[in-house]
């Protein structure tokens, strides 16, 4: 089996527009361990989601320019319930190269955590 993003998520959009900048929303669902052979843990699921924030908040259209996130921050309060892992994103970019995201974190419950992703921005000529 290949693992990659896509076929390694289940992915149900839920706000905003893909390739489009603007806040969004999406629910994650890790359909692979982590770790052949080990169980995934909530933390896991969590954070696999939030290094997405990026890609569901936009900051900049996927048409004008490119971003790519090389840290990610992740805070939580509990522990997530279920397999199902919600992002609300919004993005901010600056004309000098480098922006954020915020992710809001949660679960069918409620809230879980936060999400923070700096960014690197190259604008396409």
């Amino acid at each position: 089996m290949q693992v990659g993003y896509w076929s390694a998520n289940d992915l149900r959009p839920v706000g905003g527009t893909f390739g489009v900048a603007g806040p969004g929303a999406s629910w994650f669902r890790l359909l692979c361990p982590v770790v052949a052979g080990e169980v995934t843990t909530p933390l896991q699921r969590v954070a696999a989601a939030a290094d997405f924030g990026s890609g569901v908040g936009h900051p900049v259209s996927t048409e004008s320019g490119g971003a790519i996130n090389p840290d990610v921050t992740i805070t939580v309060h509990r522990d997530l319930e279920g397999e199902w892992v919600g992002l609300e994103s919004r993005g901010w970019a600056h004309d000098r190269g480098v922006g954020m995201v915020e992710s809001a974190v949660c679960d069918s419950r409620g809230p879980v955590g936060r999400a923070v992703q700096t960014l690197l921005l190259t604008p396409f000529d």
